[in-house]
């Protein structure tokens, strides 16, 4: 049970919302000179805000189109294909909730383990290929599992499905750099990367809020607002 008053209860969200504009001053003052422009930046700022990292300002690669074609999904309410049920949990619900955003995780799919034994490959490989048609338009976010990274990638050079945005930022030592270095060249899908070890299921969900709040300040307004 808390041990917080009514009276204490009501000041954490504004102390909290304190401590996030702060953190971001902070992160400004530090990182004076960089490349990204401001819708980016918005993106980059979240990343190290959750992470404390600031190397990742050297690191997250953008597509030119990336931004613009995350927002898209969000605003049309478009779904969230992710490779980890820790993404998932970790958006926020009155977020996805404003756009009617439906967050799905192909690995659940009871199919997955059959196939990934059939086929002698990882089940987060095999999930997505099960879930590969359904890809087609949709945000996919990949924050743990190089193996599905690259399955994304196979299936969009096949010509399977296109998603409109990919984010691709598995963490690891085996693939990891490999896999989002691949995404990274693929020129024709629009995609966010963080080069090299670096990533993981927090900067996923860093990055898919950035996208969404961008979404949610009507910097993009949706083709039928236009």
């Amino acid at each position: 049970m808390s041990n917080y008053t009514h009276e204490e209860l009501r000041e954490i969200v504004p102390a909290g919302l304190s401590i996030e504009e702060e953190s971001f001053k902070i992160i400004d003052r530090e990182i004076k000179d960089h490349n990204f422009d401001e819708l980016q930046w918005m993106v980059v700022r979240r990343v190290i805000h959750s992470t404390g990292d600031l190397e990742f300002s050297k690191l997250i690669h953008f597509h030119q189109n990336a931004i613009e074609a995350g927002v898209e999904v969000i605003k049309r309410g478009g779904p969230i294909f992710v490779d980890t049920r820790m993404i998932a949990v970790g958006l926020s619900p009155s977020r996805l909730k404003r756009f009617g955003i439906e967050v799905k995780v192909p690995v659940t799919n009871s199919e997955s383990r059959e196939l990934a034994e059939r086929l002698n490959i990882t089940r987060s490989a095999a999930a997505f290929r099960l879930m590969a048609k359904d890809l087609n338009g949709a945000l996919v976010a990949i924050g743990n599992a190089p193996t599905a990274l690259m399955e994304v990638i196979r299936i969009m050079r096949d010509k399977e499905a296109f998603p409109s945005l990919v984010i691709g930022v598995p963490v690891g030592f085996v693939q990891a750099a490999e896999s989002k270095e691949l995404l990274r060249n693929m020129s024709f899908v629009p995609s966010i990367t963080v080069e090299g070890r670096k990533g993981g299921s927090p900067v996923a969900i860093s990055i898919l809020h950035a996208i969404i709040d961008i979404a949610g300040n009507k910097l993009f307004p949706r083709r039928d607002e236009l």
